[in-house]
């Protein structure tokens, strides 16, 4: 998972947005974003929604992210998860 969590801060980051800005406008604590970005933490379906909607990514690319974490998270697109939040190759 530190690989959604790192993709998820790049994604913070390229729209301009603090951490806490990010927990304040998705309505979750300033510590579970900073927990899912350093891979702490898998964020529940509820909490992976509400950051989504944040940071701009669109339905395909969420609802492919709610089904790897509900496999434990394991594949290699997670690694492709692109800035342009575009579906990740070969899916």
């Amino acid at each position: 998972m530190r690989t959604l969590g790192a993709r998820l801060r790049a994604l913070r980051v390229d729209i301009g947005l603090t951490g806490a800005v990010l927990a304040q406008r998705a309505g979750v604590g300033q510590p579970t974003v900073s927990k899912v970005e350093n891979g702490r933490m898998v964020p529940s379906r509820a909490v992976l929604d509400r950051l989504s909607g944040v940071l701009g990514l669109d339905a395909a690319l969420v609802t492919k992210l709610r089904v790897a974490l509900a496999e434990g998270g394991n594949g290699t697109w997670r690694s492709s998860i692109g800035r342009d939040n575009k579906e990740p190759p070969g899916r």
